[in-house]
């Protein structure tokens, strides 16, 4: 309850407030009428969108590169005309046999397709529109720390392959992936994509996974989620694909978990299937988001589960980047706090998300800018480092990100802006890996129709 004063010393102390606004105001007139010629637009309500620029790729006179023996996908980076094939530590590149896809009406003129190369030194391959691409081959296998170093800043591709009940595009007003954004991410200084993909969880379980034995993928998503992934290599950046919107397991416990997991096993046999002739810049992502009465015991014995499953596929998942993450919605607190166990496994990233306080950053209370905010960020990211640092093992922020909206409540932009500087300069001092959160929607950082992006965001998060 508010202190009740002195009826009279509130009447002196109102008319004393009143000759002062009154004054106030006369000077506030003359102060405007005196920089009305100078005065600085006014603070836009919304963050500002500004266009994407930069180099665009080359003309895509080879659409694909690969390797019969042994299989290898390779890297036709259209940005740079390179082809780069990685292959197991000690493989011999002195006899390698690539076949290149060319667009229509393009051939090679020199190396031609299916001729045999000694690639223990770049070669080069010309074509008949006149252009040239220098192909490389590289025989060692990245490790984690490698593979978390080149995922560095990254962007999630939100709200598309892990809509669900309905298809791709149901919660993007229609707008489905196209190969462009791919680029423009690269233009804006992007290292990696994270591709979130939702497997099982269609309005009808047939549409993406049998929900009956033997679970099997429909071949035309499969295809999609493969177009996309090579998109995003092929534009030079790392990728990680993962199971997203899964909550017949991810929230199963119990007699309930056991029986989905032959399902989840069936999927992940054959999304490792699918992409094990991959290069490593392609890296997997078991399970978004975990939560619910799944246990820590449950969710790190279906984490060794499906990581055995991946590895014993062969090919490059051998040794195939993994990222795990911990219960909780993958929360700091749940790597951090409780028993959370990795796999014996030199080839693992750990990864959280990071929407802190939610309140602030997905519900739009209140405000975000001072120095006790800054130091309780860094001080949780700090500890959640040194969680993987005392078990060597790289740390990814697999999500992170400020909404604009909550039921019609605009963010305070200002607190915002604080937000991702704060969160990026921490991040970027500890050696975490980061993907932001960008959906389209209330967490929109680039416009997929427009091709604009949020110049008081960007800028901020992919700062060299």
């Amino acid at each position: 309850m508010a202190r009740v004063t002195n009826w009279l010393d509130d009447r002196r102390t109102a008319r004393a407030k009143r000759a002062g606004a009154r004054l106030a105001f006369l000077l506030s007139i003359l102060a405007l009428a005196c920089a009305s010629a100078t005065a600085s637009p006014a603070r836009p309500t919304g963050p500002n969108y500004i266009a994407v620029t930069g180099a665009d790729p080359l003309p895509e006179s080879i659409l694909g590169a690969s390797l019969v023996a042994p299989a290898a996908r390779g890297i036709v980076n259209r940005f740079d005309h390179t082809i780069t094939f990685f292959l197991p530590a000690g493989a011999d590149l002195s006899a390698l046999t690539p076949i290149f896809r060319t667009a229509a009406g393009v051939t090679v003129r020199s190396q031609a397709s299916g001729s045999v190369l000694d690639l223990r030194s770049a070669a080069t391959v010309s074509l008949s529109d006149g252009s040239s691409y220098k192909v490389q081959a590289f025989a060692r296998t990245p490790m984690a720390a490698e593979l978390n170093a080149w995922i560095g800043t990254g962007i999630n591709l939100g709200n598309d392959l892990d809509a669900w009940p309905g298809p791709e595009g149901s919660w993007t007003g229609g707008v489905v992936v196209q190969k462009y954004f791919f680029d423009d991410y690269r233009k804006m200084g992007f290292d990696s994509v994270r591709i979130p993909i939702t497997w099982g969880g269609a309005k009808k379980a047939s549409e993406r996974l049998d929900s009956e034995p033997p679970y099997i993928v429909d071949p035309s998503f499969m295809s999609r989620a493969e177009e996309l992934a090579g998109w995003a290599i092929d534009a030079g950046l790392t990728v990680v694909v993962n199971a997203h919107h899964e909550d017949w397991i991810r929230t199963k416990t119990g007699s309930n978990l056991t029986a989905a997991k032959p399902r989840f096993e069936a999927l992940w046999r054959q999304i490792a299937e699918r992409f094990k002739d991959w290069p490593p810049q392609l890296v997997f992502e078991v399970l978004n988001e975990p939560n619910g009465p799944i246990t820590e015991a449950e969710l790190v014995a279906l984490n060794a589960d499906i990581l055995g499953i991946i590895r014993s596929s062969g090919g490059f998942n051998e040794t195939r980047t993994v990222i795990l993450g911990g219960n909780s919605w993958n929360s700091m607190a749940a790597l951090r706090d409780k028993a959370f166990a990795l796999p014996a496994d030199s080839h693992i990233i750990a990864t959280f998300h990071n929407y802190n306080p939610w309140s602030f950053a997905g519900e739009s209370s209140g405000k975000w800018d001072s120095r006790a905010d800054a130091a309780q960020m860094t001080q949780d990211l700090s500890a959640v480092a040194k969680w993987a640092a005392d078990r060597g093992t790289p740390l990814y922020m697999g999500e992170y990100g400020v909404t604009l909206l909550f039921k019609g409540k605009k963010t305070d932009l200002d607190s915002r802006s604080a937000w991702y500087r704060s969160v990026r300069s921490a991040a970027k001092s500890l050696g975490i890996s980061m993907a932001i959160w960008d959906d389209f929607g209330d967490f929109k950082i680039y416009d997929r129709q427009g091709r604009t992006y949020d110049d008081s965001v960007i800028p901020t998060v992919t700062a060299r």
